[in-house]
């Protein structure tokens, strides 16, 4: 281990290496007494399932498929929170919500539908799971599509869901083939009036089950895909640099919070400056300004809220204990507004529902980036 830990030329590459190395049974020395009380990704992505109405039939399943369709529920429920965008009046996760954008389309629309993900056979999600996992892997819409002119989804942040393993792409699509079908026709077409097309998958690979079943490998492979050039290059040999000397068992949560924060819950989208573009979500990361606040959150609707700086600086950094953090994702608590809650409008209200495991290791993961000095305004 201190052999591989000196050698941080191969940067990331090292640091799966050492990820690797640490995925021996013994490192799960470390038990939290509060933990046993605590429920599993699979009980959670039930609850949360029950919770919101999605109506499971689990007739005829084995207990295996079962705990896949229940991991699906944690992974669309609670860690990526598809029903902020997908469910709607007309049931859950049957589509419908508008997302206005600055420029119409070939038929003069102005904004994109999300689509119906039930099964119902008319209106519902009509890809098989191969289509599934390129859709989410290179942002092919296979609705808009022909052979001829490939079109990208637009709005969807499949440029971050892409790097989830295989398995839990499967385990999402298990999940949705087995909710409640809803009849609903929303209107999906939109074709932009410039060449738009998919884009293909990096070459991460589809995850390896048995060796890196938390993803925690993967997570650490994602920083390699983020963007490229010096200030990505200096990005990565500080995240190296940070996880150096950090025992086994921490270096298995800072990968498994890469992965929960890069390619599930879309941290980045709002905590990270953009640079630009024509369409939001579909650039590469700004890795100097990874996670560091700033964005206004509330420019869309006519007043100002910024997202917090996330990084590990000292002075205007995250200053969250671990107990502290724990405490906001689950409750809202808002510490730098004392008696203020962040469920509360128009602050953002933090649906995301997380294993306790899962916290820490986002926890863990926000400590090693890069800290970024970025004071921002805390309003209202």
């Amino acid at each position: 281990m201190k052999r591989l830990r000196r050698s941080w030329s191969g940067a990331i590459l090292g640091f799966s290496l050492l990820l690797l190395a640490a995925c021996h049974d013994e490192i799960r020395e470390e038990e939290d007494v509060e933990a046993a009380a605590e429920p599993t990704i699979e009980e959670l992505g039930l609850r949360l399932a029950a919770a919101l109405g999605a109506g499971l039939d689990l007739t005829g399943l084995s207990q295996a498929e079962i705990d896949r369709v229940a991991r699906g529920s944690y992974l669309v429920n609670g860690a990526s929170i598809c029903n902020t965008c997908h469910t709607t009046s007309a049931g859950y996760l049957a589509g419908g919500a508008q997302f206005p954008l600055p420029f119409p389309d070939v038929q003069g629309l102005t904004s994109v539908v999300s689509r119906n993900l039930t099964p119902d056979p008319t209106t519902g999600l009509q890809l098989t799971e191969e289509q599934f996992i390129e859709a989410l892997r290179t942002g092919k819409d296979f609705t808009d599509s022909t052979a001829a002119t490939p079109q990208q989804m637009i709005v969807m942040p499949w440029h971050v869901f892409r790097f989830m393993s295989r398995d839990d792409l499967s385990a999402i699509y298990a999940f949705l083939r087995r909710i409640r079908p809803v009849t609903n026709q929303v209107r999906q077409t939109f074709t932009p009036p410039f060449p738009f097309p998919p884009v293909p998958f990096p070459p991460l690979g589809d995850g390896d089950p048995v060796n890196d079943p938390n993803n925690a490998m993967r997570g650490g492979g994602i920083l390699l895909f983020f963007s490229a050039g010096p200030e990505h290059e200096s990005f990565v040999t500080q995240v190296a640099n940070a996880i150096s000397a950090l025992p086994a068992s921490q270096l298995l949560k800072v990968g498994r919070g890469s992965y929960l924060v890069n390619a599930l819950a879309d941290c980045n989208s709002c905590h990270t400056e953009p640079f630009g573009g024509l369409i939001a979500g579909t650039v590469n990361v700004n890795t100097a300004r990874y996670l560091a606040g700033g964005v206004n959150l509330g420019a869309f609707f006519g007043f100002d809220l910024f997202s917090r700086n996330l990084t590990p600086d000292p002075t205007t950094g995250l200053f969250l204990t671990e107990e502290q953090f724990i405490q906001t994702l689950r409750f809202g608590a808002d510490f730098r507004r004392p008696f203020a809650s962040l469920r509360i409008e128009p602050h953002f209200p933090t649906k995301f529902v997380f294993t306790l495991d899962d916290l820490k290791a986002i926890y863990a993961y926000l400590r090693v980036i890069p800290p970024v000095q970025n004071s921002v305004t805390i309003v209202p």
